[in-house]
Order: C-alpha cells, then structure tokens, then sequence
C-alpha cells in the first residue's frame, strides 16, 4: 500500500506520494523492492496529474508505466472525463489478464485531476478512479474500476450530497470555482488514511495557524502548496522508521510532489514535472 495525497486550492493542484513497493514473503514479512520511483505522473494536456495506489506491479506490468503510457494519449480524448473512463475500461481490461488469484489484491485506486474550460474559466476537478470497495481496503467493487468527480460532493457532503454525473454540469462546476476563490481548500488522502490524517491534520492546523498571524511565506506559491502535501508522508515515513518493526513498514523511501496551476505550468520540488523515464529511478 502507499500513501498519496491531493490539495486543490484557487491556485493549483498539488500531489504527493511516497515510493515504497512491497512484497509479502511467506513469513510474513514485508520486503521492500521499490524505494525510489514516483506514483505520481504528469499529464500535461489536461493541466493534471496521476496519482495512484494498491496494486503496482504483476511480473512485468507495472502501474506507473501503465499510466506514462496513458499520459501519452491524453490528447486523443475530446474531454478530461472522457479521459478518465478510458483509463477505468482499459485498467479492467488489463487487471482481467493478471494472473493474481485473490480479487483483493488487484484492487487500485487513481486520483486524476484536471483543468477544465467552463464558463471561460480554468476549473479543477479531481476523477476518482478505483475498484476499491471502499475503507479499510479489503473489498473490490463487483463491477470493477469506475470513475466519479469528487469536488463538488465533498465541497457539500454536510449535506449528504454523494458523487453523481450530472456533477459535470456547468452550474456545479461554477459552484466549485466560487468556492475556490473564497478559499476552500480540498484535500484527499488515500492508502493509509489513519496515519495520514493524523499528521496532516496538525500540519494543516499549524499553517493556518501562521497564517492568521500573517507570517505565512506566501500561500499562494506552488513551492507552499508541494509542502503542505509533502510534508504529512515524510512525517509519517519519519515515525515509521523510528517506530515500526523491521519488515513491517508499507510507507517510505523517496518522497515525490508536483503541483499545476491553472495555466498548466507544473511545479516539482522533486523533479517531478520532467516526467519519469522507463528504467531509471530518479
């Protein structure tokens, strides 16, 4: 499992993810095989990103060179949805030809977020794309991968709004743009939840807590936006180092982050942006 997480503000979109990939031997324990290429890939012609975890790899395919592929023919879509079901029918078509015998452990999870032209303004939305059941991640959907929008059920969950297509209306989309410039934030985590959220939560407490006292080194800036998404994973990471048993840790290795704005310029204090190259490990 991995941890990824997602901000969108008013001023771009950032991502964040650790690079562990593990194995589960016969005894138990938890072998590390990966510990430095990113879950994360750029998709340039939606002004977006990829973000993923659960399954990574089956022999020889891999999830991350799966989804460069996919980034590579983005711009044959007439929409960033429509971008999105592709990548949810051909990941079931691909995860029906892996040989893996429990359900369970074909089960990944996406987030894809893009910039879309509504009402001549630049609108991010963030595609669900999962076979996951839901949390703890121990159940697939019987129907496989499927996609929802995700910013305007969450921009109203108080009121028990949950994920619909109509979501891509042009009204709901507008709501999510207001909603923006007053300065909502959205944030998404996914792969380890329970320690996620208690970093990110004192984190994001302690950056609003320098902003009311107007010390805040620019909220605007992608370098502040890659941090606050960065920064619960290298907690997390941090004390799992320290406090896990050997052969346990499912979170580590190098930290990825990359952030794009709504005119499409990437970000990385990683080096993220340039794109991973099949092969090598940054």
């Amino acid at each position: 499992m991995s941890v990824i997480s997602t901000v969108i503000t008013q001023h771009c979109t950032a991502h964040a993810s650790d690079s562990f990939l593990t194995i589960l031997k016969a005894d138990g324990v938890r072998e590390v095989v990966e510990a430095r290429k990113p879950k994360l890939v750029y998709v340039k012609h939606w002004r977006g990103a990829f973000a993923f975890w659960g399954l990574a790899q089956c022999g020889q395919w891999s999830t991350l060179d799966w989804l460069c592929g996919q980034a590579q023919q983005a711009g044959n879509f007439s929409s960033a949805e429509d971008f999105a079901n592709a990548i949810a029918a051909g990941l079931n078509e691909d995860l029906a030809k892996i040989p893996l015998t429990r359900a369970v452990d074909k089960g990944i999870g996406i987030h894809f977020t893009a910039y879309e032209r509504i009402s001549d303004y630049w609108i991010p939305e963030l595609f669900l794309i999962s076979n996951w059941a839901g949390i703890p991640y121990t159940n697939i959907r019987p129907d496989g991968v499927g996609v929802s929008r995700e910013t305007y059920h969450i921009l109203k969950e108080k009121e028990g709004v949950i994920p619909a297509p109509e979501h891509r209306e042009p009204r709901f989309r507008i709501e999510v743009h207001q909603a923006l410039q007053s300065g909502t934030m959205f944030r998404y985590n996914n792969g380890d939840p329970e320690l996620f959220n208690a970093a990110a939560n004192a984190i994001l407490d302690i950056f609003f807590r320098l902003m009311q006292r107007r010390v805040l080194n620019d909220p605007s800036a992608e370098k502040t936006h890659c941090a606050l998404v960065r920064r619960p994973i290298e907690v997390i990471s941090s004390l799992l180092t320290d406090f896990s048993k050997e052969g346990k840790r499912l979170i580590g290795g190098k930290l990825h982050d990359l952030c794009i704005s709504p005119n499409g310029t990437c970000w990385s204090s990683t080096g993220d942006c340039a794109g991973y190259q099949h092969g090598t490990s940054k």
